[in-house]
Parts: structure tokens; sequence; C-alpha cells
């Protein structure tokens, strides 16, 4: 069946995903991989979206292209406790690895610390509703430039770290990977090749764990200093979970710094570990994410023999090799023309693409994803302690159970519109309008009088008068309950999605 027939509460494996390339690609992504297991946890209550649970996170898909995955209805899945386990974990001490630390750890011996006088750039990045934004405020304080970047709409702030004057931190835009799907993608991809920031702060929501440590992977490719801010750590920590971040350095190769982004904890500690990176160009250490003695190893050969393969071109358009394989492998159009191969390339790398989708079972942009998450889980078994339940999430599911029920979603809805217009039009606009009407009428009047004293032109008398305060003035009135309107609506929203974000 598809995905979008399974009933609540049903578990089922994805045989095949049937979407066209580049929502095929991005709900790859998104871990929705053949051989995953997931879960229907509930419909919207006019059947649309449809949430998911799958890899150890909640995820919303619309329907439609839920209809595209292809399924196949499965017991529920025993509980495998992972050879590491919470209990096995907290018996033994993982040795600090001294990432990012003055005088301990230089991952690039051959690296040559910038001038003290260079003024060193960073890069904000991260999934949407992680904490960014919370963050780049705590980073920045007030001062802060905003423009857009070159070419596009997209807002682009910048501005220096509290403290650290010869700084200059750019927070681009929220996205989940580092593949061009939208805008936003393509300005990080560009941004991060074209400005070669001397460090990247990458901001991971500690509780979504899982899902966020996907672009993560795609960051370390690139051969920039990064450092993981772990956000949210305190939420992990009051719901009884615990996350063993000296293991999970060692396994990303980069510092990975526990904050609290809202409540201003362990920013400075993060400060203090990205400068040190950035003005040393202490890189991630080099390793391979795809295993070549486990299922992965198709992919492993495949992705060195790209790499082996276009070396030459990657150094000439100064794009990671590691990362340009990767794309390529993904059929990345958008990198792929900043290479120039020639034919004879281009047709060798499809060769490759085929070989390694014939030993490996699967297609190459399904392959490679597997390869991340696959990472992605033996990191998270061996450093991540996940409570079972969450308060955030308990709270969110008493809430939705009243608010998106199937037989109270739509006379809460009507209701909630009925009181917002009650207070606009009734309540709090009518008074706020009358206030305003009378306003203005005594400034008519006054104004009047005065232009009358003052013997001004009847023509420009009038106009000012019957023009501007008459028409303008009328149009004003108006204003208090546009305002109410809109205040009152963007707080209902905000209560509304505020539980269901967390998730």
């Amino acid at each position: 069946m598809n995905l979008s027939e399974l009933p609540i509460g049903q578990f089922a494996v994805i045989k095949s995903v049937k979407a066209e390339k580049k929502l095929r690609r991005h709900l790859l992504d998104l871990g929705l991989i053949p051989e995953t297991t997931l879960k229907m946890v509930k419909h919207a209550p006019m059947g649309d979206p449809v949430e998911l649970a799958l890899r150890g996170y909640s995820l919303t898909l619309r329907r439609k292209d839920a209809a595209q995955i292809e399924i196949e209805t499965v017991n529920q899945p025993a509980f495998r406790q992972p050879e590491n386990s919470a209990d096995t974990r907290l018996k033994k001490e993982t040795a600090h690895p001294g990432l990012g630390e003055d005088g301990l750890f230089h991952s690039d011996k051959d690296a040559t610390p910038l001038p003290d006088h260079e003024l060193l750039s960073f890069a904000l990045i991260g999934n949407q509703n992680s904490g960014k934004t919370t963050l780049f405020n705590q980073l920045t304080g007030a001062k802060q430039h905003v423009g857009n970047f070159p070419g596009v709409t997209v807002d682009r702030k910048n501005g220096a770290i509290r403290h650290y004057p010869n700084t200059n931190i750019t927070d681009l835009p929220g996205i989940y990977s580092m593949t061009a799907y939208s805008d936003e993608e393509k300005i990080a991809i560009d941004f991060l090749l074209d400005n070669k920031p001397h460090c990247i702060i990458n901001i991971v929501d500690a509780n979504n764990i899982e899902r966020n440590l996907y672009l993560t992977m795609q960051l370390l490719s690139m051969d920039i200093p990064v450092i993981v801010a772990l956000n949210m750590m305190d939420e992990l920590a009051n719901n009884g979970g615990s996350i063993d971040i000296n293991a999970m350095e060692e396994l990303l190769g980069v510092p990975v710094i526990p904050i609290s982004a809202s409540k201003n904890q362990g920013v400075d500690e993060l400060v203090r570990h990205a400068v040190h990176i950035a003005h040393f160009q202490e890189k991630p250490k080099k390793q391979d994410f795809c295993d070549k003695n486990d299922h992965n190893g198709a992919v492993h050969r495949a992705l060195h023999a790209i790499i082996h393969l276009i070396h030459d071109h990657s150094e000439m358009a100064h794009i990671p090799p590691r990362f340009v394989a990767e794309k390529l492998l993904e059929d990345d159009s958008y990198l792929e023309k900043r290479l120039k191969l020639d034919k004879n390339e281009q047709e060798t790398i499809e060769h490759i693409a085929l070989q390694m989708e014939k030993e490996r079972g699967m297609d190459k942009n399904a392959a490679i994803a597997d390869m991340r998450f696959s990472f992605i889980q033996k990191v998270c078994e061996q450093t991540v302690n996940k409570p079972l339940t969450r308060k955030e999430q308990i709270r969110s599911q008493k809430i939705d159970t009243i608010l998106t029920g199937k037989y109270t979603a739509i006379p809460i809805f009507f209701a909630i519109m009925a009181l917002i217009f009650y207070l606009t039009f009734n309540l709090l606009g009518s008074g706020l309008q009358e206030i305003f009407e009378n306003l203005i009428d005594k400034g008519t009047v006054w104004f009047d009088g005065k232009l009358t004293l003052w013997g001004v032109n009847d023509a420009l008398h009038g106009l000012i008068i019957d023009g501007i305060f008459a028409g303008v003035g009328s149009v004003l009135t108006f204003l208090p309950i546009i305002v109410v309107l809109f205040f009152s609506w963007q707080f209902w929203k905000t209560q509304a999605t505020l539980p269901a974000w967390r998730l």
C-alpha cells in the first residue's frame, strides 16, 4: 500500500519512493529510505498532513507526498537495547579528545594560525526551529546588520560577536540539507564555498539530534573548521536524557559544546572554542563515514573512485573533493556545473554509480542518504541516552487531543475565530477605533481653526482639511481594528504551534 493509506498506530517498512527527482531526494534526506521502519502517529483533522515517527524523531508529511511512498505493513518491531546502552555508558568515562582547546590538539599539524589582526568570519547554520535565531541574538546582541543575499530577497544578518570586535558572524537561512532544492539551500552552499568562512557554527537540537545531524554530516565534508552547538540541553536533561559529549566529539572529529541559547548557558564556552579553531584553522578530523566492511562498502568504493577522478577539478573549483563526490553521486547538477567535467569523466562517474547501485541493492541517492543515517545511528547509539517520553511531547499530545481531535478541531477553530472577531470589532477594536476617531476629529477642528486664523488660501485650506484630514483620517480609523486582528491572530498561531515544533 501507499504510506498515505497506513492506519494510525500501524508500523510499516518502506519498500520504494516513487516521487520525482527533486522531491524524491528531499524525501530521502528526511530519512524516508527503503528498508526504514516507521509508524503512523496521527492525521490532521482534515486528513492532511500526516505525522510519522521514524529514526527517533517525528516527521510531518503532506498526504500527496506520502502517497508516493510504497510500504509494507509489519508488526510492532521488538525494542532492541543498543550494545552501548545508557547503563554501560554511565559506567565508563570517555577521555576528552581535546578538540578546540588551547595547547591540546590541532587536527592539521601543517595549518598556519591566522594573523592576530585578521577579521575572523563565522557562518551560523542549522535546521529550522533549532534555536538558530536565538543563538545569533545571544552572540551579537543588538549590533546586527540586516540586508539581503545578492540576487535574492532572503534576509541576511551579520554582526560582530560580543566582546570580540574582530569577528563577523553571518546567520544563514535554516535548512535541512546541503542539496540545492531551494533558494535558501543554494545560498548556504554558495556562501560556504565562495566566502569560505573561517569557522562554521552548526547548531543542533539535542532533542531532535538524529534529524539535525544529517546536515552536520555534510558540513564535515566541506574542509572548513566546524563546531557543533548542542542546543536545548537543559530540556533534554530535565526529561532524564543525557549525551556523552566527549564520545560524540571523538566520533564526529569536531568540538561539541552543550548550550541552552534561550538561557544563555554555555554560549561563552562556545564562543571561546569557535574563536580558537577559527584562529588556528582546526579542520574536522579526516575520517570515512562509510565503513568499507559493512553494507556501505560499495558506497565507500564509489566515493573514493570519484574523489580520485575529479580531484584536479575540485582543486580548480576550490570545492572539497569528498563533498563534491557525494554530490555527484546524488546527481547534484548545481555543483556539477561548477566542476566543468568533460564527457568522458561524466560517463565514468555514471558507470561507477551504476556499479555501486548493483552492489548496494538500492539507487545511488538512497545509498548516500542511508550511508549518512547509518553513521548517525552509530553516533547516537554510542553517545545519546534519549528519554522514552518528553514532558513537552506529553503536553503537546494532550493539547493536540483536543485542538486537533476528529470531532473537536473544527468547532474549536470556529470558536477561536469568533473570539478573535469579537475582540477585534467589539471589545478592543471598536473602543480603540472610537478613541482614534475622536483624536482625528479634535485635530481637524484645531487645525481648521489655525488655518483660518493664519488666512491660508482656500484651495490649500480645503486640500488639507477635506483631503488629508477627512480622507486619510477616515482610512486611519481602521488601523486599530487591523492591528488588533493581526496581533490576535499572531498570538493564537504562536500558542498553537509552540508545542508541535518541539517534536
